[in-house]
């Protein structure tokens, strides 16, 4: 394992989350967490070794410090609000050309770019799972309640029209009630997308939230954390449906727990095969 580690530090829990897993697993690794203004939360200090701070789409500034701290490896955790892609008063000149260049304006595209530029650095993007794998979602009902037949019927419905959905690369998540798709997620997120679906079709609603099927691990993996669960417990959600090994519940046992006191089943499935 390296003594000497980089995380790109997106928004919220999971690069804070992170950054504990891989000083848990080595403790005399160095960590080095490049972090974005208004992005990253300032309580992965008390992390890492050491912070490093950008405006959001400084990426020449970026790879420059990748390169000067010598890295080898360095893993991204946590997102960077995708409507950045639009805004480009936010963007330096590298990253005005390298988005110039392309004619895919997909998140999962332009974040491709992104690493092979800062992988010119030297650095090697890893699996961002690498040190979470204990945090993905299991098979099976993972809070032991039961699902009634109607929400089994919508699982299985929505199963099919999310492993279909997933693979156009538009977003991650649908609602379903009575077997009808009320949602589907875009650039908004998961969070806005689940209110969409409430505000449609009431409570009730099944949710699920998969990857895609050729996911590229180092970056943009689905995650799913508390602060969506409560907002699930307020629209009277009837389950959370979330890919077997592919999406990330932060801090999984206090989730599973709330959600069990809360009477929302969460249950990991595979894709489809019927597609």
């Amino acid at each position: 394992m390296n003594s000497k580690l980089g995380i790109i530090a997106g928004n919220r829990l999971l690069p804070l989350i992170l950054a504990q897993k891989i000083k848990k697993n080595n403790k005399d690794c160095e960590v080095i967490a490049f972090c974005f203004k208004g992005q990253t939360s300032k309580q992965i200090s008390k992390y890492v070794d050491k912070c490093l701070w950008f405006p959001v789409g400084a990426l020449w500034s970026l790879r420059k410090s990748i390169k000067s701290e010598a890295l080898s490896e360095c893993i991204m955790g946590g997102q960077i609000n995708p409507l950045y892609i639009f805004r480009r008063e936010y963007w330096d000149q590298e990253l005005t050309s390298l988005i110039d260049s392309s004619e895919d304006f997909r998140p999962h595209s332009i974040f491709d770019k992104i690493i092979s530029y800062l992988e010119k650095s030297g650095a090697k993007f890893i699996d961002s799972t690498l040190y979470l794998k204990d945090d993905l979602a299991d098979a099976g009902v993972m809070n032991n309640l039961t699902l009634p037949e109607g929400v089994i019927k919508d699982i299985d419905f929505g199963l099919d029209a999310i492993s279909k959905f997933v693979d156009l690369d538009v977003g991650q998540v649908i609602g379903v009630k009575s077997k009808a798709v009320v949602a589907l997620e875009s650039l908004e997120g998961t969070d806005n997308t689940i209110k969409r679906a409430y505000k449609l079709a009431g409570n009730g609603c099944v949710i699920l939230k998969f990857s895609k099927a050729n996911q590229d691990l180092r970056f943009d993996v689905p995650v799913v954390g508390i602060s969506t669960l409560k907002l699930l417990k307020r629209i009277k959600a009837a389950a959370l449906i979330l890919e077997a090994d592919k999406v990330i519940i932060l801090e999984k046992q206090e989730f599973l727990s709330l959600a069990k006191k809360w009477k929302i089943p969460v249950v990991g499935r595979k894709k489809s095969c019927a597609l």
